[in-house]
């Protein structure tokens, strides 16, 4: 059985894909009613300097986006995480992630991840695992670069990175956590805890007992539209998660029976990470 997984193995690896992708879909889709979200806002700013109900709008807009990869999305890159884990563990085989990505500057590697080739009819299950492993890249690659960058352009200061958080204290924000704390909770406490040390006169504001953040707005809408260009490639890159994702789900799917298939089917719509906040509306 070497390089191909038994039944209970591939069903497994399916179910985690399954959660995933229900998961991660719903964070593209927040990811773009939050993109035009912000379009609106810099569309209503644009003839006036920023005010304080627009800056309002801005922290809880990066507060939004915060909760997205910080907790939305780490969720999904867990589950992926899981599946390769389960494959390694058993002896299912997979091409091994490109070394070159893992020293790639993050401007490069957007590029490179949209510009990978893979097989346009994938059949095995190692060609599955490839779309997951791919899958894991582009979900990194918005927790630690693309979705923290545009948070900052909003809020100013440092935006915590999911498992690279400078203070050892910050709480874990993953849905699977054992005790009651709010996760959503637990990270915007986080959001608001991020370092304003590079604006003087916000750091005298925290000093004083304040937690509003720096506004970017006020520097006169540049940093709203370097965050809209973060923000664009950020829901590029999520929409082709998703689709590595569903080109595996729908591979492994070959390798299940229907009755099993449809039982995993049921049991991811019922236990899929979605938000602490529901779906989302076009109107939201």
């Amino acid at each position: 059985m070497a390089g191909k997984g038994s039944k209970k193995d591939i069903d497994s690896v399916l179910m985690q894909a399954m959660l995933a992708a229900k998961t991660v879909r719903a964070q593209r889709d927040r990811l773009l009613q939050l993109q035009h979200r912000l379009q609106d806002l810099q569309a209503d700013a644009a003839p006036a300097p920023a005010d304080a109900d627009a800056d309002a709008k801005l922290g809880e807009l990066a507060s939004n986006l915060f909760k997205v990869y910080y907790i939305g999305l780490e969720a999904g890159a867990r589950m992926l995480t899981t599946c390769i884990e389960i494959a390694a563990k058993k002896g299912i085989h997979f091409s091994p992630p490109n070394l070159a990505f893992a020293v790639m500057p993050d401007e490069q590697l957007h590029d490179a991840l949209l510009a990978q080739q893979f097989p346009a009819r994938p059949r095995s299950q190692a060609q599955a695992l490839d779309r997951v492993m791919a899958a894991v890249l582009a979900i990194k690659l918005l927790e630690e670069h693309l979705l923290p960058r545009c948070v900052e352009c909003l809020a100013g200061g440092k935006a915590p990175v999911p498992g690279k958080t400078p203070d050892s204290s910050s709480p874990d924000s993953s849905p699977d956590r054992d005790d009651d704390t709010d996760p959503v909770a637990a990270a915007t406490e986080a959001l608001a805890k991020v370092d304003l040390s590079d604006d003087p006169d916000a750091t005298a504001t925290a000093k004083s007992g304040s937690t509003k953040p720096r506004q970017a707005a006020r520097g006169g809408g540049g940093d709203v539209g370097k965050s809209l260009d973060y923000l664009y490639r950020a829901c590029r890159i999520a929409g082709l998660a998703v689709k590595h994702i569903d080109v595996a789900v729908a591979v492994l799917s070959r390798f299940t029976e229907p009755k099993k298939l449809a039982s995993l089917a049921e049991f991811c719509d019922d236990h899929a990470y979605i938000s602490e906040e529901g779906f989302y509306l076009a109107s939201d």
